[in-house]
């Protein structure tokens, strides 16, 4: 394995902070969207809500596509107070900060890992009651 340059970990810092950030993005994208499809498929295909099968899977969906907004939303402000953490506290003792470090990108992927088994699970409750409505 070769060294890498410190030109070479900027540029890896970088590229993880990019894809962090399409992450983010993308699940609010992804969420919102979903919602604006389903709030569509109502108004396209089924006239009457009074008369659709099955609406609790679809206020389910959107329950929990509204709750994968709010994590996403709530995981972003903690990202930032661990930034500024990491700023503050930079001349830490190494093990010290470790374990402090270890709490926030703990925190982080437990929200991150939600949302994703959140989407899915809204798009499975969605897709339910458009089968069963169609």
């Amino acid at each position: 394995m070769t060294k890498t340059t410190e030109e070479d970990k900027k540029l890896q810092h970088e590229l993880l902070k990019y894809s962090i950030q399409q992450f983010d993005k993308n699940v609010i994208y992804i969420a919102s969207g979903a919602l604006i499809i389903s709030f569509a498929f109502l108004k396209e295909i089924i006239t009457d809500i009074s008369c659709a099968e099955h609406k609790n899977w679809l206020i389910t969906s959107w329950m929990i596509f509204a709750i994968v907004i709010f994590i996403s939303l709530l995981a972003h402000w903690i990202s930032s107070l661990a930034q500024a953490w990491d700023i503050k506290n930079e001349n830490l003792e190494y093990d010290a900060y470790i374990k402090k470090a270890r709490w926030w990108n703990w925190s982080l992927r437990i929200m991150n890992l939600s949302t994703i088994i959140g989407i899915l699970a809204g798009a499975l409750y969605l897709l339910y009651f458009i089968k069963t409505n169609l």
